[in-house]
């Protein structure tokens, strides 16, 4: 089974691997990413998740592709972004940095615009979509820059609306992505 491997500019974007374990909890745990999302200080979540991303490397046929966001000069993991299929022509596209990392937008465009291309190009969806939170502007401006749209808003769950947000959700279509005519990788 081949490791899935994405080079965008300045950063990679690859299956995890065990090494990976210590800096993604690590990060997951940090009190700035904790606050952000509203979670407890447990070590279970995150590495639950992370057996998570490690099983999906497995499946066949493969539906989610969470991948580590690495600095190519370094290797050190700076976040983790990928796509999880909804059916063969839909996924759902994520990506976060660390807290350490946060404020670093071009590392951001690069690992989004990456994966949109992915997704266009080698997964052949027809169309990829998310949702982010009201006051999350970062992710709003990431999505408007790879074309996509706002396609509804909705109340989001409690520690949303406890900070006055709401959840946003987005999408955007091949046939728009290629309208707008795609980033150039790593631009």
């Amino acid at each position: 089974m081949q490791a899935l491997s994405i080079k965008s500019g300045r950063i990679l974007l690859r299956d995890f691997t065990e090494a990976d374990r210590a800096a993604f909890i690590e990060y997951q745990t940090d009190p700035r990413y904790l606050r952000l999302y509203d979670f407890d200080q447990q070590t279970e979540r995150p590495t639950k998740l992370f057996d998570l991303f490690l099983q999906w490397q497995r499946d066949r046929p493969r539906m989610n592709m969470q991948l580590a966001i690495c600095e190519v000069r370094t290797g050190r993991l700076l976040g983790c972004g990928g796509l999880r299929k909804v059916d063969d022509t839909v996924a759902v596209l994520g990506i976060e940095l660390a807290p350490s990392e946060w404020g670093r937008f071009r590392v951001a465009l690069d690992a989004s615009g990456a994966l949109v291309r992915y997704g266009f190009e080698t997964l052949n969806l027809g169309a990829i979509i998310g949702d982010t939170a009201s006051g999350n502007r970062r992710v709003e401006k990431l999505a408007r820059w790879f074309g996509a749209e706002i396609v509804a808003r909705r109340m989001g769950p409690d520690w949303m609306q406890a900070r006055g947000w709401q959840e946003v959700d987005w999408a955007i279509t091949r046939e728009s992505w290629q309208r707008a005519g795609p980033p150039p990788p790593g631009s």
